[in-house]
């Protein structure tokens, strides 16, 4: 970019900065009158067009239940009853915990085991750890010089209520700030997976890992499998680059839960990737959070076109907007810590199911690999049976020979701790004006065969729909579609 250029662009960011401080100072008040009736008076949950984008500045925690609207100020009311504090460790590039939006008297995890006195009171292995660890520099400041973490954290556990900048999800959470990043965003496989030992060892119940790349050691499966067995919650991000996440180092886990990104239209965000993995979605573009000071992340990352300080937000650019599944997945951490705060006899596998059956269902109905079960809805969570589960798939629709016949076999899974039959429907066309059953299961199907269509049945070329639906005894019907090109 040219000097002319970068005058042009540090003077429209001027103005945006000037027409937010005049928009902030009037959604300042409408705040303070909104803190009476049961919501945030934090100036950014209500403000817009901060960026001279078209929608609200917080608009991803809107989206997910959080807004200030009727449903919203329920929400915001049954949180604000929480009583249970929850540990979340955020392994990351580490936290500014002095942020002015981060309260780190209620929110930072402390370890009351350990003393400041140069030894290793509690006997885990690290001195005056009193907040978390540094697994870059080996010693007990997990402080942020990048700001992925801090805006990580700041989805989570901003303050909320105190008048200033940006609404948290979770007043009651603990952030345990694990520093495995160094300033470039780089770090080592072990650093890593002592990161989920400490954190496992060390009380906390929620996870985030809004990291990875194509490869996942031996020692990181381990360590995740580690904290699984353990009953602790890892939320993982499905990562940036437009691709499977079958090749995608944490993502591709079974034992996690995959956080693809979605953008303000309910839709997946271009850059997230996608595949059998994809658990759930969250919102993951222009997620307006903390910005740990002296940092620009997007502009270390060597983002082209990008304009330094074009992402701070605010008068003293203590914020910042970013996308990425690295900001979807502590939505979906936060949401965790929530249901936990409500109900600390949960298990992480009861959470997983709240989380999953209550998602709202967004892009091809019924599960599927770009947003998986659908897009979070806290609201829903919160209220969702922890025992019940239904998982409906369509894996493949492919020819095949049984006994001798040619026929169109769909395989996938049918399955529901509530099940009372399946059936398989076929259709012409990518969405059919009519539907045929061809098979109806008495029995869930976890894994397998859900039908073997005879080829008669197919009586025109083109592209024909499969619709697989389970029908449940007290929770309705889930289904899950697929397609074949008849040639």
């Amino acid at each position: 970019m040219t000097p002319l250029k970068q005058l042009a662009a540090r003077s429209r960011l001027a103005r945006f900065a000037l027409a937010a401080t005049a928009a902030l100072m009037a959604t300042a008040v409408q705040a303070e009158l909104n803190l009476k009736k049961g919501l945030p008076d934090d100036p950014y949950f209500y403000s817009s067009g901060t960026w001279d984008q078209r929608y609200a500045d917080q608009w991803a925690l809107h989206a997910i239940g959080f807004g200030n609207d009727k449903n919203g100020k329920k929400l915001w009311k049954n949180v604000s009853k929480l009583k249970q504090s929850v540990v979340v460790a955020v392994i990351d590039t580490g936290l500014d915990y002095f942020h002015p939006d981060f309260d780190r008297q209620a929110n930072l995890w402390r370890n009351t085991d350990e003393t400041e006195n140069g030894r290793d009171d509690d006997g885990n292995g690290f001195v005056d750890d009193l907040i978390g660890w540094n697994f870059v520099d080996r010693n007990n400041n997990p402080w942020d010089r990048t700001g992925h973490g801090t805006h990580a954290a700041g989805i989570i556990a901003a303050a909320t209520g105190n008048g200033e900048g940006v609404a948290g999800m979770n007043p009651m959470v603990k952030i345990m700030p694990l520093k495995v990043l160094n300033f470039l965003g780089r770090g080592n496989s072990s650093g890593i997976a002592e990161a989920i030992f400490y954190a496992v060892d060390n009380g906390a119940q929620v996870i985030n890992l809004s990291l990875g790349g194509e490869y996942i050691t031996r020692a990181e499966q381990m360590a995740v499998q580690y904290a699984v067995d353990r009953n602790v919650i890892v939320v993982v991000a499905s990562g940036n680059t437009a691709s499977d996440t079958s090749n995608y180092g944490f993502a591709k886990l079974d034992t996690v839960i995959t956080v693809a990104a979605t953008d303000p239209n309910d839709k997946r965000a271009t850059f997230s990737n996608w595949g059998q993995d994809v658990n759930l979605s969250a919102p993951g573009l222009d997620v307006l959070s903390l910005r740990a000071r002296r940092t620009d992340f997007v502009e270390i990352s060597g983002a082209e076109n990008h304009t330094p300080g074009a992402d701070f937000v605010g008068p003293e650019n203590k914020y910042y907007r970013a996308s990425g599944t690295s900001f979807a997945a502590p939505f979906v951490s936060g949401a965790a810590s929530l249901l936990l705060s409500a109900n600390p006899k949960l298990t992480a596998a009861q959470v997983t199911r709240m989380l999953l059956m209550s998602a709202k269902d967004i892009e091809v109905v019924g599960w599927d690999q770009l947003t998986g079960y659908g897009r979070l809805d806290v609201a829903a969570a919160m209220n969702a049976d922890p025992d019940y589960e239904t998982r409906v798939r369509v894996s493949t629709i492919a020819p095949a020979q049984v006994d001798g016949a040619v026929v169109v076999q769909v395989s996938g899974a049918a399955d529901s701790t509530d099940f009372r039959k399946a059936t398989v429907e076929l259709g012409f066309g990518a969405e059919p004006k009519k539907w045929s059953t061809v098979e109806t299961l008495s029995k869930p199907v976890k894994n397998g065969v859900l039908a073997n269509i005879s080829t008669s049945n197919f009586n025109q070329r083109g592209k024909w729909s499969v619709r697989v639906t389970v029908v449940t005894k007290r929770h309705g019907e889930r289904e899950a579609r697929g397609d074949i090109d008849i040639q």
